[in-house]
């Protein structure tokens, strides 16, 4: 075998066995992005979302235009709320005051951020209303 030819295919084997091992591939995921009210209100309204708050409770909650919302923890009846976009933060709507979240995109999920602790809760979102299951 030429010489040339030889160096060619140890070059081929060589860079396929680099991007196999990842070396010299696309930067791994970006950070999850934050989204603006603008985005979360386009994302959430008509919309559902299924997740859990810390790994136990698992739920899905229906977003309607006109600010009520279904929350449904798994197994049990849904409840109706409230809800509204702060500056570019989801609030849900309560008499004793507002639990409002920070939200970001990353990829297909949707995280829940509590600014106070800045712990997160992945969710997905369901297209249209999913709520009661």
């Amino acid at each position: 075998m030429p010489r040339a030819r030889r160096r060619s295919l140890w070059l081929a084997a060589a860079l396929s066995a680099s991007l196999i091992a990842g070396i010299g591939s696309p930067a791994q995921a970006e950070d999850p992005k934050p989204l603006t009210g603008a985005e979360i209100a386009t994302l959430l309204v008509g919309n559902s979302i299924e997740g859990s708050w810390g790994g136990s409770s698992h739920f899905r909650s229906y977003f309607a235009a006109d600010g009520t919302t279904l929350y449904q923890p798994e197994g049990q009846p849904p409840e109706q709320g409230r809800w509204k976009v702060v500056g570019d933060q989801y609030c849900s709507v309560a008499d004793d005051g507002d639990a409002c979240f920070n939200l970001y995109r990353d990829g297909d999920n949707l995280i829940w951020e509590d600014p106070n602790s800045q712990t997160r809760f992945p969710s997905s979102v369901i297209k249209g209303k999913a709520v009661p299951w």
